[in-house]
């Protein structure tokens, strides 16, 4: 896999994902980005090439100056908690966000059904500013998940139950977002537990998938710490 940026590649340095070269153009030789980076490796070779060079390796529109190549963990295995599963998602630049928005919240992992896009692909990475690295990722279809990641399942959907007045009584253990044009498909929509919605006030259609799901992660476990506590 190619990470590109020095965010990225600090926080690629950071996880336990096996980096196993890093490009640089010249421009950044001396520079306190590529010094720090050496730094906080070991074993990584270091490899400077044109800028021409790195124009062509990478996916982006505007290359960064800083690339690496690292080897990706394998599927990650099913550990308690909450976790979002991502339904036919087509934008990477929500996946990455979704992703992101698990590891601030420290969610269990991700889920991302076959046809989300590539949470690997450089959009989404760069969306996800590093937590690509951080979050457990499994790519599978709900209906071939294990029946322990399915045991409570809550799904966002606009005719759904308002999130603040009916939440479920446990922690789900899969959170489900829709596709951004299309919401959930119906098999997915008829393995959930409980239809969750998100009330709002104004005019707007409806929100962002990113948004959505950040903000159901965070009443969900506002909810669920308050039931802890006895509240």
């Amino acid at each position: 896999m190619v990470v590109e940026g020095v965010k990225c590649i600090e926080e690629l340095l950071q996880s336990a994902w096996e980096v196993e070269r890093i490009y640089f153009t010249s421009d950044h030789e001396g520079s306190a980005s590529l010094t720090s980076l050496q730094e906080a490796s070991t074993g990584v070779e270091f490899v400077s090439v044109s800028a021409k060079d790195m124009e062509m390796m990478s996916a982006l529109k505007t290359a960064p100056g800083l690339l690496a190549v690292a080897h990706m963990p394998d599927p990650s295995s099913h550990s308690p908690g909450l976790w979002l599963y991502l339904d036919d998602i087509n934008d990477p630049g929500n996946v990455g966000t979704l992703i992101r928005v698990a590891d601030w919240f420290g969610l269990a992992g991700v889920v991302l059904s076959s046809a989300t896009a590539d949470p690997f692909g450089p959009k989404a990475v760069q969306s996800a500013m590093g937590s690509t690295f951080h979050v457990p990722l499994r790519i599978q279809n709900l209906k071939d998940l294990p029946e322990d990641w399915r045991s409570r399942v809550a799904g966002l959907d606009a005719g759904g139950n308002d999130l603040h007045t009916q939440a479920p009584s446990e922690l789900p253990t899969l959170l489900v977002v829709g596709s951004e044009s299309h919401g959930m498909s119906q098999e997915v929509k008829a393995a959930c537990h409980d239809i969750l919605s998100i009330p709002g006030a104004g005019r707007a259609e409806s929100l962002n998938a990113s948004v959505a799901g950040a903000v159901a992660v965070s009443a969900l476990l506002q909810q669920a710490m308050s039931m802890d506590q006895g509240g």
